[in-house]
Protein backbone atom coordinates (compact mmCIF):
# COMPACT_ATOMS: atom_id res chain seq x y z
CA UNK A 1 0.00 0.00 0.00
CA UNK A 2 2.78 2.03 0.65
CA UNK A 3 4.23 1.66 -2.60
CA UNK A 4 1.04 2.51 -4.55
CA UNK A 5 0.56 5.63 -2.75
CA UNK A 6 4.76 6.73 -3.69
CA UNK A 7 3.50 6.00 -7.17
CA UNK A 8 0.47 8.44 -6.88
CA UNK A 9 2.32 11.02 -5.23
CA UNK A 10 4.87 10.83 -7.81
CA UNK A 11 1.77 10.96 -10.57
CA UNK A 12 0.97 14.32 -9.03
CA UNK A 13 4.60 15.56 -8.99
CA UNK A 14 4.68 14.79 -12.70
CA UNK A 15 1.53 16.86 -13.77
CA UNK A 16 -1.05 13.96 -14.43
CA UNK A 17 -3.46 15.98 -11.80
CA UNK A 18 -3.30 20.10 -11.03
CA UNK A 19 -2.11 21.34 -7.87
CA UNK A 20 -4.46 22.14 -5.39
CA UNK A 21 -3.61 25.87 -5.70
CA UNK A 22 -4.47 26.26 -9.33
CA UNK A 23 -5.24 26.83 -12.28
CA UNK A 24 -7.80 26.46 -15.23
CA UNK A 25 -8.42 23.46 -17.31
CA UNK A 26 -11.36 22.37 -19.37
CA UNK A 27 -11.99 18.32 -20.39
CA UNK A 28 -14.68 17.59 -22.99
CA UNK A 29 -15.72 14.37 -24.61
CA UNK A 30 -18.74 13.95 -26.98
CA UNK A 31 -21.51 11.63 -26.15
CA UNK A 32 -21.87 8.73 -28.56
CA UNK A 33 -24.15 5.46 -28.36
CA UNK A 34 -23.41 2.33 -27.11
CA UNK A 35 -25.03 -1.12 -27.74
CA UNK A 36 -27.25 0.96 -30.11
CA UNK A 37 -30.73 0.24 -30.86
CA UNK A 38 -31.15 -2.51 -28.70
CA UNK A 39 -31.33 -0.49 -26.04
CA UNK A 40 -34.26 1.38 -27.62
CA UNK A 41 -32.12 4.89 -26.81
CA UNK A 42 -30.27 7.20 -28.99
CA UNK A 43 -28.52 9.28 -26.87
CA UNK A 44 -25.90 11.86 -28.62
CA UNK A 45 -24.53 14.89 -26.49
CA UNK A 46 -21.58 16.57 -24.53
CA UNK A 47 -20.15 16.43 -21.43
CA UNK A 48 -17.54 18.86 -20.10
CA UNK A 49 -15.39 19.02 -17.00
CA UNK A 50 -13.70 22.27 -15.77
CA UNK A 51 -11.20 23.17 -13.28
CA UNK A 52 -11.15 26.84 -12.13
CA UNK A 53 -9.37 27.38 -8.88
CA UNK A 54 -9.99 24.78 -6.00
CA UNK A 55 -13.55 23.51 -7.92
CA UNK A 56 -14.86 20.94 -10.33
CA UNK A 57 -17.48 21.23 -12.72
CA UNK A 58 -19.56 18.74 -14.55
CA UNK A 59 -21.72 19.49 -17.38
CA UNK A 60 -23.56 17.05 -19.17
CA UNK A 61 -25.97 17.22 -21.87
CA UNK A 62 -27.78 14.70 -24.08
CA UNK A 63 -30.99 14.40 -25.87
CA UNK A 64 -31.78 10.75 -26.51
CA UNK A 65 -32.13 8.78 -23.69
CA UNK A 66 -34.87 7.47 -22.55
CA UNK A 67 -37.07 8.91 -19.59
CA UNK A 68 -35.96 8.95 -15.61
CA UNK A 69 -32.76 8.78 -14.17
CA UNK A 70 -29.94 7.06 -15.50
CA UNK A 71 -26.38 6.24 -13.75
CA UNK A 72 -23.22 7.78 -14.91
CA UNK A 73 -19.60 7.67 -14.37
CA UNK A 74 -15.71 8.90 -14.88
CA UNK A 75 -14.34 5.63 -15.60
CA UNK A 76 -10.52 4.67 -15.26
CA UNK A 77 -7.86 2.95 -14.79
CA UNK A 78 -6.82 2.91 -11.07
CA UNK A 79 -2.84 3.54 -11.73
CA UNK A 80 -0.21 6.16 -10.26
CA UNK A 81 0.26 7.11 -14.27
CA UNK A 82 -2.96 5.65 -15.77
CA UNK A 83 -3.28 3.99 -19.13
CA UNK A 84 -5.41 5.93 -21.45
CA UNK A 85 -9.69 4.62 -21.24
CA UNK A 86 -10.89 4.33 -24.21
CA UNK A 87 -14.94 3.85 -25.18
CA UNK A 88 -16.08 0.02 -25.63
CA UNK A 89 -17.30 -1.21 -28.56
CA UNK A 90 -18.85 -4.31 -30.54
CA UNK A 91 -15.87 -5.83 -30.23
CA UNK A 92 -15.63 -5.89 -26.53
CA UNK A 93 -18.94 -7.84 -26.38
CA UNK A 94 -16.43 -10.99 -25.08
CA UNK A 95 -19.90 -13.15 -24.80
CA UNK A 96 -21.29 -12.64 -27.99
CA UNK A 97 -24.46 -11.76 -26.77
CA UNK A 98 -24.76 -9.12 -28.76
CA UNK A 99 -24.95 -6.34 -25.85
CA UNK A 100 -21.48 -5.30 -24.46
CA UNK A 101 -22.50 -5.04 -20.46
CA UNK A 102 -20.54 -3.25 -17.80
CA UNK A 103 -18.23 -6.30 -16.96
CA UNK A 104 -17.26 -6.30 -20.68
CA UNK A 105 -15.68 -2.49 -20.51
CA UNK A 106 -13.48 -3.02 -17.65
CA UNK A 107 -10.59 -4.32 -20.22
CA UNK A 108 -10.45 -0.86 -22.24
CA UNK A 109 -12.23 1.91 -20.11
CA UNK A 110 -10.60 0.95 -16.76
CA UNK A 111 -13.38 0.91 -13.01
CA UNK A 112 -15.75 2.86 -12.35
CA UNK A 113 -14.72 5.88 -10.10
CA UNK A 114 -16.20 9.23 -10.10
CA UNK A 115 -20.15 9.59 -9.62
CA UNK A 116 -21.96 12.00 -11.60
CA UNK A 117 -24.23 12.99 -8.55
CA UNK A 118 -24.86 16.10 -6.41
CA UNK A 119 -21.28 14.46 -4.34
CA UNK A 120 -18.57 13.46 -6.84
CA UNK A 121 -15.85 13.22 -4.22
CA UNK A 122 -17.91 10.32 -2.12
CA UNK A 123 -17.07 8.23 -4.84
CA UNK A 124 -20.12 6.50 -3.96
CA UNK A 125 -22.36 4.55 -6.72
CA UNK A 126 -25.32 4.89 -4.76
CA UNK A 127 -27.54 7.87 -5.10
CA UNK A 128 -30.87 9.49 -5.90
CA UNK A 129 -29.04 12.55 -7.96
CA UNK A 130 -27.84 10.98 -10.92
CA UNK A 131 -28.67 12.52 -14.11
CA UNK A 132 -32.91 12.38 -14.58
CA UNK A 133 -33.72 12.78 -18.18
CA UNK A 134 -36.96 13.84 -18.67
CA UNK A 135 -39.69 12.53 -20.81
CA UNK A 136 -38.39 13.78 -23.81
CA UNK A 137 -35.45 12.29 -23.45
CA UNK A 138 -33.32 15.74 -22.69
CA UNK A 139 -30.15 15.63 -19.56
CA UNK A 140 -29.35 19.00 -18.52
CA UNK A 141 -26.84 18.69 -15.46
CA UNK A 142 -24.66 20.00 -13.39
CA UNK A 143 -22.49 19.50 -10.49
CA UNK A 144 -19.74 20.86 -8.83
CA UNK A 145 -17.15 19.26 -6.02
CA UNK A 146 -13.96 20.72 -4.40
CA UNK A 147 -11.05 19.86 -6.58
CA UNK A 148 -8.85 18.81 -3.22
CA UNK A 149 -11.69 16.50 -2.42
CA UNK A 150 -11.99 14.55 -5.18
CA UNK A 151 -8.08 13.70 -5.90
CA UNK A 152 -7.90 13.00 -2.18
CA UNK A 153 -10.28 10.34 -2.52
CA UNK A 154 -9.17 9.25 -5.42
CA UNK A 155 -5.92 8.55 -4.04
CA UNK A 156 -7.52 6.85 -0.85
CA UNK A 157 -9.46 4.64 -3.40
CA UNK A 158 -7.64 4.02 -5.94
CA UNK A 159 -4.16 5.64 -5.74
CA UNK A 160 -4.45 7.74 -8.61
CA UNK A 161 -4.69 11.23 -9.98
CA UNK A 162 -7.88 12.37 -11.72
CA UNK A 163 -6.25 12.62 -15.26
CA UNK A 164 -9.40 13.36 -16.68
CA UNK A 165 -7.48 13.85 -20.34
CA UNK A 166 -6.87 10.01 -19.58
CA UNK A 167 -10.69 9.14 -18.51
CA UNK A 168 -14.27 8.12 -20.42
CA UNK A 169 -17.51 9.36 -19.04
CA UNK A 170 -20.18 6.37 -19.10
CA UNK A 171 -24.18 6.86 -18.86
CA UNK A 172 -26.18 3.45 -17.98
CA UNK A 173 -29.48 2.58 -17.98
CA UNK A 174 -32.11 0.74 -19.92
CA UNK A 175 -36.73 1.03 -19.62
CA UNK A 176 -37.29 -1.68 -17.18
CA UNK A 177 -39.82 -3.83 -19.90
CA UNK A 178 -36.83 -4.03 -22.29
CA UNK A 179 -35.76 -7.69 -22.06
CA UNK A 180 -32.18 -8.63 -22.04
CA UNK A 181 -30.63 -12.03 -22.02
CA UNK A 182 -29.27 -13.77 -18.38
CA UNK A 183 -25.31 -13.44 -20.02
CA UNK A 184 -25.69 -9.58 -19.50
CA UNK A 185 -23.48 -9.13 -16.62
CA UNK A 186 -23.77 -6.67 -13.53
CA UNK A 187 -22.74 -5.18 -10.49
CA UNK A 188 -23.81 -7.86 -7.87
CA UNK A 189 -26.99 -7.31 -6.52
CA UNK A 190 -27.68 -4.63 -9.37
CA UNK A 191 -29.93 -5.56 -12.15
CA UNK A 192 -28.34 -5.41 -15.47
CA UNK A 193 -30.64 -3.15 -16.85
CA UNK A 194 -29.47 -0.55 -13.92
CA UNK A 195 -26.17 -1.00 -15.48
CA UNK A 196 -25.65 -1.47 -19.26
CA UNK A 197 -24.14 1.13 -20.94
CA UNK A 198 -26.12 3.39 -23.57
CA UNK A 199 -23.54 6.11 -23.84
CA UNK A 200 -19.76 6.67 -23.52
CA UNK A 201 -17.85 9.91 -24.28
CA UNK A 202 -14.12 10.09 -23.73
CA UNK A 203 -12.24 13.25 -22.55
CA UNK A 204 -10.23 15.79 -24.22
CA UNK A 205 -7.88 18.37 -22.82
CA UNK A 206 -8.55 21.61 -24.32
Amino acid sequence: MKHLHALAAGAFAAGLALPAAAQEATYTGTIDPVNGAETRQNPIGDVRVTRDGGTYTISLTVDGLSPGMHLAHIHGFPEGDPQEATCAGPATDANGDDFVDLIETRDVSGVTMIPLTDDPASLSLHSETYPTASEAGEVRFETTVEASALEEALDAEFSTPPALERRVVYIHGVPEDLPLPDSVRSLEGVPARVTLPVACAELEAQ
